[in-house]
This record gives C-alpha cells, sequence and structure tokens, in this order.
C-alpha cells in the first residue's frame, strides 16, 4: 500500500498540528493523566539523579553544571537509539527506551556533546513523551535529541549536528527492541565497559537506521519540523504499516518496576514519570550519594596508533546468554535482575575496544558502499537527482571519514582519562589481573 503522502514544508506541519507538543503541552498532559490514574509520585532532584546512579558516572560540567553518562558506552553510541516509537491515544509519538535508565534521561531534561567525553544528560524536570526534535520528508524520518542550552531551551529549531541524527525509513519508524535483554546487556559489562555483542543490534531501531554517513544528505532535504509532535508523520507511518493511528494511552505509574517490558497492557502503556520537585544541586555542593568526576576542558587528542594496541589476540569477554524476546502479556512483567560481570584489567579491556571499534568501522564502511550500490535503483530519496549521485557519494563518504576519527578521538580521550585515573588509585583497590 502506498505511504501517505507527508507534506513538504515546515509550516505546513505546524498549520496541521496547530503548533501542539510543546514541552509545556506534554507536561500538561502528563498533569492531566496523573489525575485521572491517581498517581501523584514526586521525586526530589537529587533523587532523581541518584537514580541513575549506578547505570552511570556524574560529572561537573563548566556550562551545564552536573551532567551524567552511562558507563564506558560506546564510541558510536547516542541516546534514542536504543528503543522503539509508540503511537499514543492521541496518535502522538511516544519514546519507549530499552535502557534501565531510559524513564529518566531519555524523558527528562536534554544532551550535549563533548569532545572528549561523547554524549552526556543534562537532568532536567519537565517531562516530555518524546523529547527530541524532529525532520521528515517523503518517506525518511528523522530524530535528534533536544540540546541543552544555557538558557533551557533550543537555541534553534534544530540545531544538532549531522551525527545526532536517526533517520529511519517512515515505515520502519515503529520497529522494535527487546527491553529485558538490552538491561542484562548494560548491566553485564565489567567496569571498563566491553562491550559485549549486543542482542538488540539484530532489530529495533539500530538495524533500521538509515547508514550515517547519508545523513549529510538527508539534512539537506528534509524539514525541521520543530516542537510540534509528529503526530502527521506517525500517522501516515502508521497507516503504511496497517497501525491504528490512535494508540495505547499512557497510564503512569508510581515505580519503574510496573513498567514491566514497557509493553501496552490491555490498552494501557505503563509509564514511570514522577513530578520532579526541589532544584537541581549545584557544581559546588557535593554529591552524597557518588562521587563525581570533572569534565576536563576540551584539547587535542592525539590519535592512538594501531601499535599501541597490545599485540596478543585478546580473548573476548563472554557475551551473555541470550534472553527469549518479551511478548505481550496481560500483566506487567518483572524487570530481570542482572549480575556484574568481573573486572577486565585495563590493558585488556581498552585493547579489546579497540578492535571491536575497528569491526564497527569496518561493518559501516561495509554498510556505506552498500547504500551507494543500491542508489542505482533505489534512490537516497523521492526527488533525488541521478546527475548529483557522484558529489552525494562523495559527500558521504568525507562524512564517514570524520564519524571514524571523532569516534577513535573519543576512544583514545577514554583510554588517557582512565589511566590518569587509574594512577591515582591505591593499588589495594584496583581490579586483579589474575585469571583474565
Amino acid at each position: 500500500m502506498a505511504m501517505a503522502r507527508i507534506t513538504a514544508t515546515a509550516a505546513c506541519f505546524a498549520l496541521a498540528l496547530g503548533l501542539a507538543g510543546t514541552a509545556s503541552t506534554a507536561a500538561s498532559a502528563k498533569l492531566v493523566a496523573q489525575q485521572e490514574t491517581g498517581v501523584t509520585n514526586t521525586l526530589t532532584a537529587q533523587q532523581l539523579m541518584q537514580s541513575v546512579a549506578n547505570y552511570g558516572v556524574w560529572m561537573s560540567h563548566p556550562t551545564f553544571g552536573w551532567v551524567w553518562q552511562p558507563h564506558d558506552v560506546e564510541p558510536w553510541w547516542q541516546p534514542f537509539s536504543v528503543g522503539e516509537w509508540i503511537v499514543t491515544q492521541d496518535g502522538s509519538p511516544y519514546w519507549r527506551s530499552a535502557y534501565p535508565f531510559g524513564w529518566a534521561t531519555e524523558h527528562y531534561g536534554s544532551w550535549t556533546y563533548d569532545q572528549r567525553r561523547g554524549w552526556l544528560w543534562v537532568p532536567g524536570r519537565e517531562w516530555s513523551a518524546a523529547p527530541v526534535s524532529w525532520r521528515a520528508t517523503d518517506g525518511i524520518v528523522g530524530w535528534a535529541p533536544r540540546l541543552a542550552t544555557t538558557e533551557k531551551t533550543q537555541s534553534s529549531e534544530c540545531p544538532q549536528p549531522t551525527f545526532a541524527w536517526m533517520f529511519v525509513a517512515t515505515e520502519r519508524v515503529f520497529n522494535t527492541t527487546n527491553f529485558e535483554v538490552a538491561e542484562q546487556e548494560l548491566m553485564s559489562r565489567d567496569m571498563h565497559g566491553t562491550w559485549g555483542k549486543w542482542a538488540h543490534t539484530q532489530d529495533g531501531v539500530l538495524a533500521a537506521r538509515v547508514p550515517a554517513p547519508r545523513n549529510v544528505t538527508l539534512l539537506d532535504v528534509t524539514n525541521c519540523l520543530a516542537n510540534t509532535d509528529a503526530t502527521q508523520v506517525f500517522g501516515a507511518a502508521a497507516k503504511a504499516r496497517g497501525i491504528s493511528t490512535q494508540g495505547s494511552s499512557i497510564n503512569f505509574v508510581n515505580s519503574r518496576t510496573l513498567m514491566g517490558s514497557g509493553r501496552a497492557v490491555r490498552g494501557q502503556l505503563p509509564v514511570y514519570g514522577p513530578s520532579i520537585i526541589g532544584d537541581m544541586p549545584a557544581t559546588s555542593d557535593t554529591l552524597t550519594f557518588v562521587p563525581a568526576e570533572s569534565v576536563q576542558p576540551l584539547t587535542p587528542v592525539t590519535r592512538i596508533p594501531p601499535s599501541v594496541v597490545a599485540a596478543t589476540p585478546v580473548a573476548p569477554v563472554a557475551p551473555v546468554q541470550p534472553v527469549q524476546p518479551v511478548m505481550a502479556a496481560p500483566v506487567a512483567l518483572p524487570v530481570l535482575a542482572a549480575t556484574p560481570a568481573t573486572p577486565v584489567p585495563a590493558a585488556t579491556a581498552y585493547a579489546y575496544q579497540q578492535s571491536l571499534l575497528n569491526q564497527y568501522q569496518a561493518q559501516s564502511t561495509d554498510a556505506m558502499r552498500r547504500m551507494h550500490a543500491n542508489d542505482a535503483t533505489t534512490p537516497p530519496h523521492v526527488g533525488f537527482d541521478p546527475a548529483k549521485t557522484n558529489d552525494c557519494h562523495q559527500r558521504e563518504a568525507a562524512e564517514a571519514q570524520r564519524e571514524a576519527d571523532r569516534q577513535r578521538q573519543l576512544l583514545a580521550a577514554r583510554q588517557q582519562d582512565n589511566a590518569a585515573r587509574a594512577a591515582k588509585t591505591p593499588a589495594d583497590k584496583k581490579p586483579a589481573s589474575s585469571g583474565q
């Protein structure tokens, strides 16, 4: 069935949607929903920060105060990449994160990007069903995390850098991810993050994503949707997939465990979105629940040459046993417990990480080549001019190189930072290397 045609200008979206879907509208809808369900759960700002402390590290940022990052994420990691989009009762999108911390970091606050650290979460008190910016054109939809600014608002409608965007074919925007598998994988990483092969890479957003180098092309042809709720885009996508444009209603629950698998149950979508009260602690305040680090000023990072990586092959960390996909159930499913893996020596972990980054970049290069080979029969987007194919491919190849350099820079900076941290750690607190 042919997909309904998406309007070609952002102005048409604004008219069709009545400029709905701003953060304040989402917050108002949340308050009404809480009143209807009788759930008035609240957390202090510090409790919100504490709730994600076990999953990452808090740092003092010179511009945004306290910021947070998941433990040792991959250099190619970005927020809003592991999860799924769900159509809610009024047709608007809701992001169902597959991370155990996603209820907080991908629904409150905003994000910033640091050249040494990568993506960092800036906590906030306002809840949003979809705190992202949107871009779209016929057959293509993309989103990027809402960026933090000193004024706590977007500096422009779509200020995100090229690499921040996740583009998918519109009919694939509803691909899913296994919630329990993602949590098991996250918690089974050792202290250095050896990035076990994630089971969710075979489904969900990551598998549906247009290869990242194409972002440089799609940013030129997609239209920024500002803060609209993208109802029309989702309506077109839902019709193309035979999905109702009126989805499940959000049912706010009073604990994260009651979200279960995050799936709708009898037309109700369990969502944990407590009201956040109080101000965020100042960076001059000491966080009582977890030691924090300081984000270093941006400085040029020397790329680590391949010769630095250990010459002897490193045995990969044993992958987590696969978990069966969770099916829709009449009751909410409990969150599976996960046992953290045994730490491995830093040198072993980082040599393995370097190897995995090389593999990832080789796979990304292959994906880009396949994409370019398919362009002759499947144009990159509606209205593409075949005469611009060579120029398009050259720009995307250059973007791929920039992406690869950025990822290597992040890993090199992480190696340097952790080496400096290890030098300050007492010997009796360092992980033992015996038996590894």
